[in-house]
């Protein structure tokens, strides 16, 4: 089974106007060069169509690309941009989005400045959601090695769950200054049962990656938004798969970042580019695809 570890299902009312008008930066120039043929309505309201209908977006895109189960990362914007919709609002929109589809599975995501306030939030997602993992986004303003958070990591690992943080390029009013893997490594060295993903094999930090994976057995690292590279070079995005996976086969995990790159390289041409590309083995392109996933899962 193919396992999409990096989703998102966005609600507008939960991401910051300023960070969404800096991230559409990319696609506005895209959109510059087809001059004005396509309209992708950036400023919109909701400038991606797929925050009309997110949902159908994704299984649409998983029944194409022969996904059979994808992890939805939930972010927690709260402390960037509070007043639009409390992250206890938004978990409960995507619970309840998730739950019309048996393939999706919801992490929850709290940020850790949040104090005592967040540590009640984890335990009132735990009890109600009974969440498999939690997603965690440095940019937001964290250390996630700074002590005053060793509550909120004990917590998570005695709840068991699965850690996904994003690793690299954040832009403002996030900052990417917080979002260096290396910064996780004191953090898996004190809690060596809790499984962490690095998301983006770093990002561009990714010359970081390496050097945690080889202290911390419990560090392992996803794939997503290495589309980034394609069209025009998928010689980097094939080179990163070798070198990463050939280094640590159970350790690397398939994500897209959906719905993010779509429109510059869809799940279905990703995938046929992991499964066709020159950078491994079959056995270690079903590993990466969902077999490694699946044992983080305890599905195997």
């Amino acid at each position: 089974m193919i396992i999409d570890s990096h989703v998102h299902l966005w609600h507008r009312s939960m991401l910051p106007d300023q960070a969404i008008k800096n991230y559409l930066e990319p696609l506005r120039e895209y959109a510059d060069q087809f001059d004005g043929f396509m309209d992708f309505y950036l400023d919109a309201e909701s400038p991606f169509w797929d925050y009309a209908a997110p949902l159908e977006d994704l299984r649409e895109s998983m029944d194409a690309a022969g996904v059979g189960r994808s992890i939805v990362l939930a972010t927690d914007f709260g402390l960037i941009n509070e007043g639009r919709m409390t992250n206890e609002e938004y978990t409960e929109w995507l619970y309840g989005t998730c739950s019309n589809d048996d393939r999706l599975e919801p992490f929850i995501g709290v940020d850790p400045n949040r104090g005592a306030s967040g540590l009640k939030m984890i335990e009132s997602f735990a009890k109600k959601y009974e969440p498999r993992g939690i997603k965690i986004y440095p940019a937001t303003g964290f250390f996630p090695d700074d002590e005053k958070f060793s509550e909120y990591w004990k917590l998570i690992d005695d709840l068991g769950l699965i850690v996904v943080t994003h690793a690299g390029m954040a832009l403002p009013p996030l900052d990417e200054k917080f979002c260096h893997p290396v910064n996780l490594t004191k953090v898996a060295e004190k809690h060596p049962d809790m499984k962490i993903i690095i998301a983006h094999l770093g990002g561009k930090f990714y010359d970081e990656l390496f050097g945690v994976m080889d202290i911390c057995d419990n560090v392992y690292t996803d794939c997503s938004a290495l589309q980034g590279w394609l069209p025009s070079e998928p010689g980097v995005v094939l080179s990163r798969l070798k070198e990463t996976a050939g280094r640590y086969p159970e350790r690397v995990v398939f994500g897209t970042d959906f719905p993010l790159y779509d429109t510059r390289c869809s799940m279905t041409q990703f995938i046929r580019l992991i499964k066709e590309g020159d950078w491994g083995t079959e056995r270690m392109k079903d590993d990466l695809l969902g077999n490694n996933m699946a044992r983080l899962l305890g599905m195997r």
